[in-house]
């Protein structure tokens, strides 16, 4: 059999001092949709990305990369409670939907962005008997702004302002949120 052509672009090969060789790989990027309901509102936990990061002054959910050693829930949690404060545990009481601690949409297309990511989005859906404001208040150099957005009134204002096509992330959390509450 001749040897298929693959459209892939082979991993970088680094030697390291100690004569090991090493290859850069496509690192797992995650994602976290956080829904939280209270009396007929619901809202959306976003974060206005800082100037010293990539995609600078744009609206982002909470993201970040996995790293050694844990798993994609794990690393959601941890990207989470360090960008917003905002820590799922707590909450666990007023949880209704987690998609079973699994992401419930994984992006593998290496055409969507300079970096060719793999991300895993994850969808947390609560009850609140009141919104945690707090978190507004958080500051961190990467983060200028965490706020709780109106999903019917503000996700959508902001429009272009979405990091990393996370505005589709949104819509089909959104979608999803209505397919449970069905």
């Amino acid at each position: 059999m001749k040897k298929p052509t693959f459209k892939n672009r082979a991993n970088e090969e680094v030697k390291l001092q100690d004569g090991r060789t090493v290859w850069l790989s496509r690192s797992p990027a995650i994602v976290g949709v956080i829904l939280a309901m209270d009396n007929d509102d619901v809202y959306l936990l976003a974060e206005k990305r800082s100037a010293m990061m990539d995609e600078p002054n744009k609206w982002a959910l909470v993201s970040g990369y996995l790293d050694w050693d844990e798993n994609g829930y794990d690393g959601i949690v941890r990207e989470t409670f360090e960008e917003t404060s905002f820590y799922i545990p707590f909450f666990k009481d007023q949880l209704i939907f987690d998609n079973d601690r699994q992401p419930f949409y994984a992006h593998t297309d290496p055409h969507t962005d300079a970096k060719q990511n793999v991300s895993l989005t994850y969808i947390f859906i609560y009850e609140m008997d009141e919104i945690p404001w707090h978190v507004q208040e958080f500051s961190d150099p990467e983060i200028d702004q965490v706020k709780w957005l109106k999903v019917n009134t503000e996700v959508f204002d902001v429009g272009k302002d979405w990091a990393f096509h996370h505005d589709e992330r949104i819509a089909m959390a959104i979608d999803k949120y209505n397919e449970y509450m069905l």
